[in-house]
């Protein structure tokens, strides 16, 4: 019997972007369960990486696939949460609050049938995970920056996927709700769910993370397993050397 697909695997990653290689052959396995913090200084590529993983952004060479599938062929949408850096602000009427958290559940939707009250129940969960219940009306493009993270936050929480992969998600956000982050992870986490996130600096959601991977350059040049937890083989965990 084999081994089923791990939620994440990379492998001579490239991406490059005028005429600069951003991703210099990384390779990656994300296992299921896992709490991997993705570390490094500004432009060391942390945001790439992890656009890159889910398809956003293409590669000049090398692969990546979600639970075994090619990001352009993969279909199941709904067991990925996306938590980018910052809320899209596009034309036309401003959305609120709640009306974006509740697009967190589409992938879950058919779309010849309204919302349920199973949709209807898992935004209010969100909404109060996220300490956002109040603001659930009020228009997202008003918000402080870290409100509108947490508007991010609770729209991936809201579609109740088996994998989160959050670009900075403390950015902007104050202490107390970093800590009710943490909290709203940790419960995640010890359902067996599986996070990838980028940070410069973990806070209160370090306890919670299973291993690092450092960056610099587009290269991985660290790696550190946390809780205990084995590291992934070396091919997979570092650099491939160029050709």
């Amino acid at each position: 019997m084999t081994n089923p697909s791990p939620p994440f695997a990379m492998k001579g990653a490239r991406v490059r972007r005028d005429g600069r290689e951003v991703l210099a052959g990384v390779g990656l396995r994300v296992e299921t369960g896992d709490v991997l913090a993705v570390l490094g200084p500004n432009g060391a590529g942390k945001s790439t990486l992890v656009k890159a993983l889910l398809g956003l952004i293409p590669l000049a060479a090398g692969r990546t696939e979600i639970y075994g599938v090619p990001p352009a062929r993969f279909r199941d949408w709904k067991r990925v949460g996306y938590v980018p850096q910052r809320l899209p602000m596009g034309g036309g009427v401003p959305a609120t609050v709640r009306e974006i958290v509740s697009s967190g559940r589409v992938a879950r939707q058919s779309r010849w049938r309204p919302g349920t009250a199973a949709d209807r129940a898992a935004v209010d969960r969100a909404l109060a995970a996220t300490g956002l219940t109040a603001l659930a009306r009020e228009p997202a493009h008003l918000l402080s920056g870290g409100q509108q993270q947490r508007v991010l936050i609770a729209r991936a929480l809201a579609g109740e996927p088996d994998v989160f992969v959050m670009d900075e998600p403390t950015a902007g956000v104050d202490a107390g709700n970093q800590v009710a982050l943490a909290e709203t992870l940790r419960e995640l986490t010890g359902a067996g769910r599986t996070v990838v996130l980028v940070a410069h600096e973990l806070g209160p959601l370090e306890p919670l993370i299973t291993r690092t991977v450092e960056l610099e350059h587009g290269r991985p040049v660290r790696e550190r397993a946390l809780r205990g937890r084995p590291l992934a083989a070396a091919p997979e965990a570092t650099m491939e050397k160029s050709a």
